[in-house]
Protein backbone atom coordinates (compact mmCIF):
# COMPACT_ATOMS: atom_id res chain seq x y z
CA UNK A 1 0.00 0.00 0.00
CA UNK A 2 1.04 3.71 -1.06
CA UNK A 3 0.17 4.97 2.55
CA UNK A 4 1.97 4.61 6.19
CA UNK A 5 0.34 2.40 8.48
CA UNK A 6 -0.95 4.94 10.58
CA UNK A 7 -2.76 6.77 7.95
CA UNK A 8 -4.43 3.52 7.08
CA UNK A 9 -5.62 3.12 10.28
CA UNK A 10 -7.32 6.60 10.62
CA UNK A 11 -8.95 6.24 6.76
CA UNK A 12 -10.49 2.88 8.66
CA UNK A 13 -12.01 5.17 10.45
CA UNK A 14 -14.09 7.17 8.10
CA UNK A 15 -17.42 6.59 7.12
CA UNK A 16 -16.40 6.21 3.33
CA UNK A 17 -14.07 3.13 4.33
CA UNK A 18 -15.52 1.40 7.14
CA UNK A 19 -17.28 -0.98 5.50
CA UNK A 20 -15.32 -2.00 3.04
CA UNK A 21 -13.84 -5.34 2.70
CA UNK A 22 -9.73 -5.67 3.19
CA UNK A 23 -9.24 -6.32 -0.74
CA UNK A 24 -11.43 -3.38 -1.52
CA UNK A 25 -10.12 -1.23 1.18
CA UNK A 26 -6.59 -2.08 -0.03
CA UNK A 27 -7.70 -1.11 -3.65
CA UNK A 28 -8.83 2.06 -2.84
CA UNK A 29 -5.68 3.35 -0.66
CA UNK A 30 -3.35 2.31 -3.53
CA UNK A 31 -4.73 4.68 -5.10
CA UNK A 32 -4.43 7.24 -2.60
CA UNK A 33 -1.16 9.91 -1.63
CA UNK A 34 -0.25 11.92 0.68
CA UNK A 35 -0.62 16.04 -0.19
CA UNK A 36 1.55 18.86 2.00
CA UNK A 37 0.23 21.96 2.14
CA UNK A 38 1.90 25.13 4.01
CA UNK A 39 -0.52 27.78 4.94
CA UNK A 40 -1.80 29.42 2.14
CA UNK A 41 -1.78 27.38 -0.68
CA UNK A 42 -4.35 26.36 -3.24
CA UNK A 43 -5.19 23.09 -3.50
CA UNK A 44 -7.67 23.54 -6.16
CA UNK A 45 -9.09 26.52 -8.32
CA UNK A 46 -13.27 26.88 -9.10
CA UNK A 47 -13.52 25.53 -12.13
CA UNK A 48 -10.41 23.24 -12.37
CA UNK A 49 -10.85 19.78 -13.59
CA UNK A 50 -11.27 16.84 -10.67
CA UNK A 51 -9.10 14.44 -10.46
CA UNK A 52 -9.19 13.64 -6.47
CA UNK A 53 -11.20 14.08 -3.76
CA UNK A 54 -9.90 14.43 -0.23
CA UNK A 55 -10.06 13.83 3.57
CA UNK A 56 -7.72 16.20 5.87
CA UNK A 57 -5.65 14.30 8.16
CA UNK A 58 -4.10 17.64 9.86
CA UNK A 59 -4.78 21.28 9.68
CA UNK A 60 -7.66 23.16 8.22
CA UNK A 61 -9.11 23.78 4.31
CA UNK A 62 -11.28 26.39 3.39
CA UNK A 63 -13.85 26.56 0.40
CA UNK A 64 -14.76 29.45 -0.81
CA UNK A 65 -16.07 31.60 -3.28
CA UNK A 66 -14.56 34.90 -4.79
CA UNK A 67 -15.88 37.65 -5.96
CA UNK A 68 -14.82 39.91 -9.07
CA UNK A 69 -13.65 42.46 -6.90
CA UNK A 70 -11.71 39.92 -4.97
CA UNK A 71 -13.58 39.44 -1.61
CA UNK A 72 -14.53 35.82 -0.39
CA UNK A 73 -17.50 33.92 1.05
CA UNK A 74 -16.80 31.04 3.12
CA UNK A 75 -18.75 27.89 2.34
CA UNK A 76 -17.25 25.75 4.59
CA UNK A 77 -14.55 25.12 6.69
CA UNK A 78 -13.03 21.32 6.72
CA UNK A 79 -11.64 20.06 10.05
CA UNK A 80 -9.52 16.44 10.08
CA UNK A 81 -10.94 13.46 9.52
CA UNK A 82 -13.83 14.84 6.84
CA UNK A 83 -13.90 14.43 3.37
CA UNK A 84 -14.62 17.17 0.87
CA UNK A 85 -14.43 17.54 -2.95
CA UNK A 86 -16.63 14.14 -3.98
CA UNK A 87 -19.44 15.97 -5.64
CA UNK A 88 -16.68 17.07 -7.88
CA UNK A 89 -15.93 13.80 -8.85
CA UNK A 90 -19.39 14.02 -10.55
CA UNK A 91 -19.58 17.11 -11.80
CA UNK A 92 -16.22 16.70 -13.59
CA UNK A 93 -14.55 20.39 -11.98
CA UNK A 94 -14.65 21.90 -9.20
CA UNK A 95 -17.27 24.04 -7.76
CA UNK A 96 -15.49 26.22 -5.23
CA UNK A 97 -11.79 27.47 -4.41
CA UNK A 98 -10.19 25.64 -1.78
CA UNK A 99 -6.97 26.49 0.14
CA UNK A 100 -5.24 25.61 3.28
CA UNK A 101 -5.29 27.57 6.65
CA UNK A 102 -2.43 26.40 7.69
CA UNK A 103 0.50 23.36 7.69
CA UNK A 104 -2.45 20.63 6.44
CA UNK A 105 -1.93 16.84 5.66
CA UNK A 106 -4.29 15.16 3.05
CA UNK A 107 -5.14 11.81 1.61
CA UNK A 108 -5.81 12.40 -1.84
CA UNK A 109 -7.81 10.15 -3.44
CA UNK A 110 -7.99 9.44 -7.75
CA UNK A 111 -11.80 9.96 -8.90
CA UNK A 112 -11.49 7.77 -12.01
CA UNK A 113 -10.65 4.89 -10.11
CA UNK A 114 -13.01 5.54 -7.10
CA UNK A 115 -16.00 5.99 -9.47
CA UNK A 116 -15.18 2.40 -10.70
CA UNK A 117 -15.32 0.98 -7.13
CA UNK A 118 -18.70 2.86 -6.73
CA UNK A 119 -20.10 1.13 -9.87
CA UNK A 120 -18.97 -2.13 -8.28
CA UNK A 121 -20.23 -1.36 -4.38
CA UNK A 122 -23.65 -0.41 -4.00
CA UNK A 123 -23.19 0.32 -0.16
CA UNK A 124 -20.46 2.14 -1.16
CA UNK A 125 -22.14 3.87 -3.45
CA UNK A 126 -24.85 4.27 -0.79
CA UNK A 127 -22.43 5.88 1.49
CA UNK A 128 -20.97 8.39 -0.72
CA UNK A 129 -24.38 9.55 -1.34
CA UNK A 130 -25.30 9.95 1.90
CA UNK A 131 -22.05 11.86 2.45
CA UNK A 132 -22.95 14.09 -0.26
CA UNK A 133 -26.50 14.77 1.52
CA UNK A 134 -25.42 15.49 4.81
CA UNK A 135 -23.06 18.26 3.09
CA UNK A 136 -26.06 19.50 1.12
CA UNK A 137 -28.39 19.75 3.88
CA UNK A 138 -25.62 21.58 5.96
CA UNK A 139 -25.39 23.90 3.18
CA UNK A 140 -28.98 24.50 3.06
CA UNK A 141 -29.12 25.18 6.45
CA UNK A 142 -26.63 27.81 5.77
CA UNK A 143 -28.52 29.49 3.41
CA UNK A 144 -31.28 29.74 5.82
CA UNK A 145 -29.58 30.98 8.45
CA UNK A 146 -28.12 33.51 6.29
CA UNK A 147 -31.37 34.37 4.96
CA UNK A 148 -33.40 34.38 8.47
CA UNK A 149 -31.02 35.35 11.22
CA UNK A 150 -29.47 38.97 11.71
CA UNK A 151 -25.38 38.95 11.71
CA UNK A 152 -25.75 39.35 15.45
CA UNK A 153 -27.78 36.47 15.58
CA UNK A 154 -25.05 33.82 13.53
CA UNK A 155 -22.09 35.82 15.83
CA UNK A 156 -23.97 34.53 19.40
CA UNK A 157 -24.71 30.66 17.61
CA UNK A 158 -21.39 30.30 16.38
CA UNK A 159 -19.51 31.27 20.21
CA UNK A 160 -22.98 28.93 21.83
CA UNK A 161 -21.93 25.80 19.37
CA UNK A 162 -18.27 26.33 19.39
CA UNK A 163 -18.34 27.18 23.43
CA UNK A 164 -16.35 24.80 25.33
CA UNK A 165 -18.70 23.75 28.58
CA UNK A 166 -17.86 22.59 32.19
CA UNK A 167 -19.79 23.24 34.51
CA UNK A 168 -21.85 27.07 34.79
CA UNK A 169 -19.16 28.53 32.64
CA UNK A 170 -18.18 28.49 29.21
CA UNK A 171 -15.21 29.61 27.43
CA UNK A 172 -14.40 29.90 23.79
CA UNK A 173 -11.23 29.73 21.80
CA UNK A 174 -11.29 31.50 18.50
CA UNK A 175 -8.49 29.29 16.72
CA UNK A 176 -9.08 31.12 13.31
CA UNK A 177 -8.47 34.59 12.40
CA UNK A 178 -11.75 36.28 12.91
CA UNK A 179 -11.71 37.19 9.39
CA UNK A 180 -12.47 34.07 8.39
CA UNK A 181 -14.46 33.56 10.86
CA UNK A 182 -16.35 37.01 9.91
CA UNK A 183 -16.66 35.34 6.13
CA UNK A 184 -17.82 31.83 7.80
CA UNK A 185 -20.56 33.51 9.29
CA UNK A 186 -21.48 36.21 6.79
CA UNK A 187 -20.55 39.50 8.27
CA UNK A 188 -17.69 41.95 7.42
CA UNK A 189 -14.77 41.63 9.94
CA UNK A 190 -15.63 45.03 11.49
CA UNK A 191 -18.81 43.78 12.04
CA UNK A 192 -17.89 40.63 13.92
CA UNK A 193 -15.79 43.01 16.13
CA UNK A 194 -18.61 45.44 16.64
CA UNK A 195 -20.88 42.38 17.22
CA UNK A 196 -17.95 41.78 19.86
CA UNK A 197 -17.77 44.66 21.52
CA UNK A 198 -21.75 45.41 22.44
CA UNK A 199 -22.14 41.80 23.72
CA UNK A 200 -19.02 42.55 26.10
CA UNK A 201 -20.80 45.85 26.70
CA UNK A 202 -23.97 44.03 27.92
CA UNK A 203 -22.62 42.12 30.58
CA UNK A 204 -22.95 38.85 28.05
CA UNK A 205 -19.67 37.49 27.14
CA UNK A 206 -15.55 39.17 28.63
CA UNK A 207 -12.61 38.91 26.08
CA UNK A 208 -8.82 37.78 26.87
CA UNK A 209 -7.00 38.03 23.75
CA UNK A 210 -8.17 35.18 21.71
CA UNK A 211 -10.68 33.82 24.83
CA UNK A 212 -14.08 34.66 25.22
CA UNK A 213 -16.02 33.48 28.36
CA UNK A 214 -19.88 33.21 28.03
CA UNK A 215 -21.24 35.23 31.18
CA UNK A 216 -24.95 35.22 30.36
CA UNK A 217 -26.01 31.45 28.34
CA UNK A 218 -29.55 32.26 29.16
CA UNK A 219 -29.51 35.75 27.59
CA UNK A 220 -26.98 34.93 25.14
CA UNK A 221 -29.86 32.01 23.68
CA UNK A 222 -32.64 34.53 23.52
CA UNK A 223 -30.50 36.89 21.39
CA UNK A 224 -29.78 33.94 18.88
CA UNK A 225 -33.40 32.46 18.67
CA UNK A 226 -33.86 36.65 18.18
CA UNK A 227 -36.23 36.64 21.40
CA UNK A 228 -34.19 39.05 22.46
CA UNK A 229 -32.46 42.18 20.31
CA UNK A 230 -29.74 44.24 20.37
CA UNK A 231 -28.54 47.02 17.90
CA UNK A 232 -25.25 47.09 16.45
CA UNK A 233 -23.89 50.50 15.88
Amino acid sequence: MSLPNQYLEEMRQIYLFERLDDAQFGQAMDHARMIQLTAGDMLFAEGDPCHHFFVVIRGMVKLFKSSADGSEKILELIPPKQLFGEEAMFLGQHSAYAEALEPTQLIAFDCHYFAGLLRENAELCLRMMTLMSHRSKSLLDEIGNLTLQSGIQRVVQYLMEAGNYSGIACTVRLNLPKNVIASRLGVKPETFSRIIAKLRNEGMIDCTKDTIRLKNVDSLRQVADGMLWLKVA
